[in-house]
């Protein structure tokens, strides 16, 4: 008998926790696990929701023994467009399709050994040397995910694919939630590790271009971003938005005044840009940023217009798709950035991806606090590193 690969995607809005983690995993269900025993269920949901019983909605359906990944978002993508507020749930049942999970609550207390604790329960599950790569759902509020990385390559090896999202909770920016199996946590990461006759396809970009001279980073520690050529880093924006503005902004936040507008790290000589995006003004002149931003780094301020970020959208699309025969399921981890900066246009660039991976194949995703992936083609996967920003698309085919 020929071996199937099946995947199916559940949506509700339903103001109550329980029952929308139930409605959703249902839905999921009637395509799916009639058929098969489901191999893998993936969960996005609001961070307004009772975590605990939205999960318990979903097991409650597909039971405690299936490996349970995902997370709380800012925006969730569901087969009826970008939503909020809302559960969506996938499902993938293949006899192909191996899986371990691990977890670690230690990021901000040892980011390193955090990563190599993740990895080494995730391949304790899956022990198979037929890893095909790790997806991480991490907590969006912390930093050090550079670090993250570095334990897990300690333990699957540093050309190992590591990618993933940062969760997000409805833009409050106070507590996000990581899932593994029934546990929600808070401030920890989750990783999902993939093998068995599985390929992984990645591609990541943002399409935001840079509006302002180089300024060196001349005081920074972690995300703390002190002085750009020995000036307070909040007077940069001063400079090109006004003192008004920037008054404005240090009153009312950053990061809904101006999450359009951040900050660029040029990496190399190609002209690619790693994106940081400011949550907030210290009252020293400092600006909190979403992720490290190493001192001597060049930075420009950075722009995006619709149409460039749809463009990015698709072109990531294309990238995840190019090496696979087939797509049988795929996750995007798209930035809040971007959500605000599309508004109606976010149910354009969704539309976008799924002309390019398949209109058919089953698609699930959220939008995020960050984006964990290699930096872009044609860096290997050992340059994988946080953005914001950006759109990562994740195609997975299985033989």
């Amino acid at each position: 008998m020929a071996k199937t690969t099946r995947a199916a995607i559940g949506w509700s809005a339903n103001p109550d926790a329980l029952m929308a983690g139930q409605a959703a995993a249902r839905m999921a269900y009637r395509h799916v696990g009639q058929h098969a025993e489901a191999r893998l269920v993936i969960v996005f949901g609001s961070s307004r929701f009772d975590q605990a019983m939205l999960l318990q909605g979903v097991r409650d359906t597909f039971g405690d023994s299936v490996p349970l990944v995902g997370g709380s978002t800012a925006g969730e993508l569901t087969p009826e467009g970008p939503k909020h507020h809302s559960c969506v749930v996938m499902a993938v049942a293949s006899e192909e399709l191996l899986v371990g999970v691990g977890v670690s609550t230690q990021v901000e207390a040892n980011a390193r050994r955090a990563g190599y604790e993740a990895a080494q329960e995730a391949v304790r599950a899956l022990p198979s040397k037929s890893r095909s790569g790790m997806i991480l759902f991490g907590d969006g509020l912390l930093t050090g995910y550079h670090e993250v990385l570095w334990g897990i390559q300690e333990v699957l090896g540093t050309s190992a694919l590591v990618t993933g999202g940062l969760m997000g909770d409805d833009l409050r920016f106070t507590q996000t939630y990581q899932y593994a199996q029934e546990r929600v946590i808070s401030r920890g990461i989750v990783g999902l590790l993939l093998g068995g006759n599985c390929a992984i396809g990645v591609g990541v970009e943002h399409g935001f271009e840079p509006i302002s001279k180089p300024r060196r980073v001349t005081r920074a520690h972690a995300n703390i971003l002190h002085e750009l050529d020995g000036r307070p880093a909040a007077a940069f924006y001063e400079e090109y938005f006004g003192e008004a503005l920037a008054e404005t902004m240090r009153e009312a936040g950053l990061t809904r005044e101006l999450i359009a507008y951040p900050l660029g790290m040029q990496m190399d000589s190609s002209g690619r840009f790693l994106l940081r995006s400011v949550r907030g003004f210290g009252p020293d002149g400092s600006l909190r940023c979403t992720g490290e931003i190493p001192e001597g780094a060049r930075v420009q301020l950075m722009i995006g217009s619709k149409s460039s970020a749809v463009e990015a959208a698709v072109l990531a699309a294309r990238q995840a798709v190019q090496s696979l025969r087939a797509v049988h399921f795929a996750v995007v981890f798209d930035s809040a950035v971007r959500q605000r900066l599309l508004g109606h246009e976010a149910e354009e660039e969704l539309l976008q991806i799924r002309q390019v991976i398949g209109p058919s194949v089953p698609l699930i995703g959220c939008y995020t606090y960050g984006e964990q992936a290699p930096l872009g083609h044609p860096y290997p996967y050992g340059r994988s590193s946080v953005q914001t920003g950006a759109c990562l698309v994740i195609a997975v085919g299985l033989s």
